[in-house]
């Protein structure tokens, strides 16, 4: 059966080189007035324009270009300073589907950043730039997540450059949401510390075999998809409940797949266990698990 994955693989990716990310970016603003408002009316195609022509793999990127939303939410602005929230959702095709399945959805609370009406934005990995470095760091992010789902680590590369651009935040202008963070509280530095940490392979090699031999065979190999499915996630649940606590990496990736995974195991035989594991380790989606069971 591998072969035909990679045979999809192949003839995914065998289409010419182009840009790897297709984002969409909404800016609300409805919160500022005056000229706070008004010097951030073309920021949103700005950006978007700024993702979407950058090449953030180099140039060898081939195939389906990555679906990304980014929606940004003005809360307060003084002096040039925004204070914002961030939705980044990105998404990956199903081997053999109509359907996509969720990589990302991270809502990012703590965002400050300076800007001047029609300013330039410029990729720079080496200096640190509070508006692109955080869209720099997701978009990363986001790379990291994907080339995991097609190969084990596969993603080291893109969330070592996430984790490059949290180090120089530190020394950086508005810091705000570039530190540790409390217990329980999700920060760009506690992800990236996860996903890097050598504790969490074992989390990233079943993120893979959830995704790859999971999700990517659920139309063309049903029972073996979703035995595979269960044991990634009893691999997952047994994370947890050995280290007493649900970190960062964790969180993000029951918030993207919490939906997913209850309707990926409907009819199967082991879904139940599962699905009551699931409900103890990830309460956050609880009542979404427990509407299954039913």
């Amino acid at each position: 059966m591998k072969w035909l994955i990679s045979l999809f693989l192949l003839v995914a990716f065998s289409s010419a080189m182009a840009q790897e990310i297709n984002c969409t970016v909404t800016l609300n603003y409805d919160k500022l007035d005056g000229t706070d408002r008004v010097n951030v009316t073309n920021l949103a195609p700005a950006i978007q324009k700024y993702i979407n022509e950058y090449r953030w793999t180099g140039g060898n990127f081939k195939g389906p270009k990555i679906q990304v939303t980014l929606d940004i939410y003005l809360l307060s602005a003084s002096g040039g300073v925004y204070n914002a929230q961030a939705f980044i959702g990105s998404q990956r095709p199903i081997y053999k589907s109509t359907n996509t399945s969720p990589m990302v959805r991270v809502l990012d609370n703590s965002w400050s950043f300076n800007y001047t009406k029609d300013q330039a934005l410029y990729h720079d990995d080496y200096h640190f730039n509070s508006l692109t470095s955080f869209i720099d760091y997701y978009m990363y992010v986001v790379l990291g997540f994907d080339y995991d789902s097609y190969d084990p680590l596969g993603g080291t590369k893109y969330f070592q450059k996430a984790s490059n651009i949290v180090t120089l935040a530190q020394t950086g202008d508005l810091t705000q949401g570039w530190g540790p963070g409390g217990s329980g509280t999700y920060s760009r530095y506690s992800l990236v510390n996860d996903v890097l940490s050598g504790s969490y392979d074992v989390f990233r090699k079943a993120f893979y075999e959830y995704q790859y031999n999971g999700i990517d065979l659920l139309s063309t190999e049903k029972d073996t998809a979703q035995a595979t499915i269960a044991s990634s996630l009893d691999k997952i649940a047994n994370i947890v409940i050995q280290s007493g606590t649900r970190s960062t990496l964790i969180k993000v990736f029951f918030d993207a797949k919490y939906m997913e995974i209850a309707q990926a195991l409907q009819g199967y035989k082991g879904a139940q266990a599962i699905l009551q594991k699931l409900s103890v380790v990830d309460q956050a989606h609880q009542s979404t698990y427990e509407k299954y069971l039913n």
